[in-house]
């Protein structure tokens, strides 16, 4: 009996991976949609600013950000558009203006 649970034990571990235990560190699910990290200089609670893609060409300039499509001088969940550039955005929120960071590959040109 004692030899079936060590089997069963063993199969579940193998199949389902060790249990993490407190303060374990977990990975992070490749699937799930990147959120990007906070940028120095940005209010914390304007994180909620996403920039997916950045397209230039050298007529215009436009971005994806929050699943909206954007020029310079665009208003986006309240702020404005300030500037497109390469790998980012110029946001101005309230009079405060702060920088948020494309995801590496996003950019088009």
């Amino acid at each position: 009996m004692r030899s079936r649970y060590s089997i069963l034990v063993v199969s579940g571990v193998l199949l389902f991976g060790p249990i993490p235990t407190d303060g374990a560190e977990l990975l992070r699910d490749p699937t799930r949609p990147y959120t990007g990290t906070p940028v120095a200089g940005m209010p914390a609670r304007d994180s909620s600013f996403r920039v997916t893609a950045i397209f230039i060409s050298e007529n215009r300039r436009v971005a994806i950000i929050n699943g909206q499509r954007v020029s310079e001088g665009d208003r986006v969940d309240g702020a404005t558009v300030v500037e497109i550039l390469a790998n980012s955005l110029r946001l101005n929120l309230h009079g405060k203006a702060f920088t948020t960071r494309l995801l590496p590959g996003g950019v088009r040109k």
